[in-house]
């Protein structure tokens, strides 16, 4: 237990008897969402403007458990009214946080069970980061790519994600009459055009190191916040989707001895999007799709030859 967490320089354990409990520090990885952007919403065109020309994020909230044996003086500790600097030395980075609520508390005769919300109001983005460069482990083949990356090279696996991302988004509204001398209601249904939709990926990275998780974790994250939309490849579809990061939730250890694992969710929203017809061509047994001779680029419809 002893060097387990510090905070301000001070080793909880050896102060005030405190450690965290296990799967009770997860919350701590958790990215921060992106403020929500400008945007036109045209009535008579799919999907969004978005401006995504400067990017922010919001700030972020963490719930942190704990087990103490001097619960009152941990909590007066953080409750000093400074920002506060969290390292555990397991994870290998810092945090700045300052107290927020008391949101559980389970009092024994010598100890106590509780948990602390922080928030972590500021960040300091890097100036550069190492871009993707894979994780040092072996993982699945991935069928998405985020321009032109895949995510197998963030060491990330998706685990589901397929369900939402083939669904129809909300048809946006048009005009409508509601006559009070009239059953039912009068609406405009020459034109169809769909709103955005969010798509939530599910998800486990991994990584050959804690060093090294976090090069990819700071690639993926901040890749996916730079200026503009993002393009999100789908192999299964084979058609790349504008998009943006919205938050990322759900964060859980699973190792950090050996191969680090960390299962998580992130959120995108696709700006425009519109289910067309199903093609089916013609493609070899390791998923290439099959051209003709004469120009290369040409596939074969196997409709056609269906009749």
């Amino acid at each position: 237990m002893k060097g387990a967490f510090y905070i301000d320089g001070e080793d909880m354990y050896l102060r005030f008897g405190a450690v965290l409990i296990s799967g009770g520090y997860d919350d701590i990885l958790t990215f921060p969402s992106l403020k929500e952007p400008d945007k036109n919403d045209w009535p008579e065109e799919d999907g969004v403007e978005v401006d995504l020309s400067n990017p922010k994020l919001d700030s972020k909230e963490i719930t942190l458990d704990f087990f103490a044996e001097d619960a009152f003086g941990f909590v007066d500790f953080v409750s000093k009214p400074k920002y506060h600097v969290f390292r555990v030395p397991s994870l290998g980075r810092e945090w700045k946080l300052r107290l927020s609520s008391q949101t559980d508390n389970k009092v024994w005769v010598d100890s106590t069970k509780f948990s602390l919300k922080f928030v972590e109001d500021s960040f300091e983005r890097p100036e550069e980061y190492v871009p993707a460069s894979g994780c040092g482990v072996v993982i699945p083949k991935c069928s998405y790519e985020i321009d032109g990356i895949s995510l197998r090279d963030y060491g990330i696996t998706v685990t589901e994600a397929k369900d939402d991302v083939l669904k129809s988004p909300a048809a946006k509204r048009n005009m409508l009459r509601q006559i009070q001398t009239k059953d039912g209601q009068i609406y405009d249904v020459e034109q169809l055009f769909f709103s955005t939709k969010e798509v939530t990926f599910k998800c486990e990275m991994c990584a050959a190191s804690i060093e090294r998780f976090w090069k990819c974790y700071d690639a993926f994250f901040y890749d996916l916040i730079q200026p503009e939309e993002r393009a999100l490849y789908v192999e299964y579809t084979d058609e790349e989707y504008p998009c943006y990061y919205k938050k990322s939730s759900g964060f859980k250890i699973l190792s950090l001895s050996g191969t680090v694992r960390v299962s998580f969710s992130f959120t995108l929203v696709f700006t425009v999007f519109r289910i067309g017809e199903t093609d089916y061509i013609l493609g070899s047994e390791d998923d290439e799709r099959i051209v003709l001779e004469d120009d290369g680029e040409t596939c074969i419809d196997m409709k056609y030859y269906a009749g």
